[in-house]
């Protein structure tokens, strides 16, 4: 996997209320020392030692533990302390998240080949690529065919993943969806149909139609307002 030589993080990041919210600028320098890590990767899921991350952040061990607990209590990360795996959540649906087809396709690349990749960290991981990319996709133009092949590969991808953990992507999925238009939920159905076939996800498009290119204002969700 190709070492990061820059990080792209968003300026809206310091207006965000989660980020405002946290207790001390000294977790929110924890927060971005995730962000701008030599070990981080283009997927936003990477192994992040925690001696690294305390010397990095300048902080000692406990110190670092409490600032993680609360990163994750505040819904930015996920991290697993047993294989030191960290989730940077929303990593995808910000300027971070791969934006064309020949993009998600190495960021997928990246992804499955992420060794000991807890479980859970795979299935979230997922979910949120396949939400944002489809969401990002509604913005182009249909002739370009990006949009159709985007479709090819996430779809081929979403197979892959529910054949090696199951059902708990679908769990994940639907989850992740929640903050998602009803656009983006239609072609996530018509892209995944075992998401449909086991519960769906509201109206759902299981035509395989493509959803014309919206407004932006028309695909825009609580998760932006956040």
């Amino acid at each position: 996997m190709p070492a990061r030589t820059y990080a792209q993080i968003e300026c809206s990041l310091k207006g965000s209320k989660k980020i405002r919210g946290l207790s001390s600028h000294k977790v929110r320098w924890v927060y971005l020392c995730a962000h701008l890590s030599d070990f981080a990767t283009y997927t936003g899921v990477f192994r992040y030692p925690r001696p690294m991350w305390a010397y990095d952040a300048q902080l000692d061990p406990d110190g670092l533990d409490d600032a993680i607990a609360e990163l994750i209590e505040a819904g930015l990360i996920d991290y697993d302390a047993e294989d030191d795996f960290i989730r940077i959540v929303g990593w995808f649906h910000k300027r971070s998240g791969p934006d064309n087809p020949n993009r998600v396709q190495s960021v997928i690349a990246d992804l499955t080949g992420l060794s000991e990749l807890p479980e859970a960290m795979l299935q979230k991981a997922s979910a949120e690529l396949v939400c944002a990319s489809v969401k990002r996709s509604l913005r182009w133009t249909e002739d370009s065919g990006a949009r159709s092949k985007l479709y090819k590969m996430l779809s081929a991808f979403l197979r892959e993943v529910h054949l090696e953990i199951g059902d708990a992507l679908i769990v994940a999925l639907r989850s992740e969806m929640e903050a998602s238009s009803a656009a983006v939920q239609s072609e996530i159905g018509a892209i995944f149909p075992p998401l449909t076939i086991t519960g769906g996800t509201g109206e759902g498009n299981r035509s395989g139609r493509v959803t014309p290119t919206l407004p932006e204002h028309e695909t825009k969700t609580r998760r932006d307002e956040t």
